[in-house]
């Protein structure tokens, strides 16, 4: 008996040891590891609608949400490639950006309107776009020559947002003082923001010029004819209920998320767009630019200005868009023959700007008989790399109805 005690022990072997205290390990580690995605679940489920709630589509009296804030529901959808700036979740209701209750100017002219204009233009602009500008200035929106010719009826102005440069809004400031035409509003000057620079500009021409009779929506890279633009208004019958310019029909959303003209379905459901003008240049008499403006705050956001302004707005506020063959989309050849018969010429940079017109005013050409006509009628859809995001089809634009 005593000898047996005396044995020693069989003790567990090496390889024992450790293969249980590595699987006790194993198992402690998942349990921690487990534990604190519960924990990090739990803290970002009461961060997120608290942040949003911090955020809010409401940022004080007069100030515009930038849409990059996400706001409502805060669970995205994965499996759709979501738009910069307009995410799933991102509010697309125009009322909280527009603020139709308060004043939303940075920037107003002054006087502009003080005699209600025939026609007033309203050049969108981006706030870099000097040259554009002085371009335009001197050209076809000279002031003094309008004045002379139609006596203050014709009155131009350019639309633009903010920068989150001070230094470019300092400069804005400095070319207001020294011109007088500028309109800015508090929205983030982008492109994904054209829609609100659009709505912006009918919230101003309502409350500050609603006694002028057309209104003219057109971008600082376009040459206006506004002599053939006068003439084309003034022989109309209609002075009310119109929305002129380039018709589209049976545009097609693009659906390839690395297209610049990318619509998720969560923005656009449908198969084919409403029928709608292009936003390189259009004109509606003033009762429809209540009407758009006020179906605006009340249909949801689409970040295509022109599809959303003369499409989508126009079709609830059920205005007709109609086609008009001196508005174009596509560059026109510097003719003066066939710009002579243009309202609208698109991609001119500002040099050209000064070349068309000094065509249009050389008195040495003669507009007789001439053969050139200017063909540029056409049915479109949303993808072409060499006119933006449309196909150019050989067809008529009167049989699209």
């Amino acid at each position: 008996m005593d000898r047996l005690r005396l044995l020693p022990l069989e003790l567990p072997s090496a390889t024992s040891l450790n293969t249980n205290g590595m699987v006790k390990g194993k198992i402690s580690f998942v349990r921690r590891l487990a534990l604190g995605f519960v924990i990090l679940a739990t803290l970002g489920l009461l961060y997120v609608p608290a942040y949003h709630s911090a955020q809010g589509p409401f940022l004080g009296l007069g100030k515009t949400l930038s849409p990059a804030e996400p706001v409502g529901d805060p669970h995205p959808v994965v499996s759709v490639a979501q738009l910069p700036g307009w995410t799933y979740n991102t509010s697309r209701d125009l009322y909280i950006y527009i603020h139709p209750e308060n004043t939303t100017l940075v920037l107003n002219p002054t006087g502009i309107c003080s005699l209600p204009p025939f026609l007033l233009i309203v050049i969108c602009s981006a706030i870099t776009d000097f040259e554009a500008r002085i371009a335009i200035r001197n050209t076809w929106a000279n002031k003094s020559n309008l004045n002379n010719i139609y006596d203050s009826i014709i009155k131009v102005a350019f639309l633009l947002g903010q920068s989150d440069n001070d230094t470019l809004n300092n400069v804005i400031v400095e070319e207001s003082h020294q011109y007088n035409d500028i309109i800015q509003e508090k929205f983030y000057d982008t492109y994904n923001n054209l829609t609100l620079k659009s709505v912006m500009m009918l919230k101003w021409v309502t409350s500050n010029c609603g006694q002028a009779k057309y209104l003219m929506k057109t971008d600082d890279d376009m040459f206006v004819n506004i002599p053939t633009l006068v003439k084309t208004l003034k022989s109309r019958s209609q002075t009310t209920n119109t929305l002129l310019g380039s018709l589209i029909c049976n545009a097609k959303p693009i659906l390839d998320p690395k297209n610049k003209w990318y619509t998720p379905k969560y923005m656009y459901s449908e198969k084919i767009y409403p029928n709608y003008l292009s936003g390189t240049g259009y004109v509606m008499s003033l009762d429809v630019a209540f009407k758009l403006y006020h179906a605006a705050l009340i249909t949801p956001l689409l970040h295509l200005e022109d599809v959303y302004i003369t499409g989508l707005c126009a079709k609830r506020a059920k205005v007709r868009p109609v086609n008009h063959p001196g508005f174009s989309y596509v560059p026109r050849k510097l003719d003066p023959y066939i710009l002579k018969n243009a309202i609208t010429a698109h991609k001119v940079n500002a040099s050209n700007m000064y070349v068309i017109w000094n065509k249009l005013n050389d008195t040495n050409f003669c507009c007789g008989n001439h053969s050139h006509t200017d063909k540029q009628s056409v049915t479109l859809s949303r993808s072409s790399r060499n006119v933006g995001y449309y196909i150019v089809k050989r067809r008529n634009l009167n049989k699209c109805i």
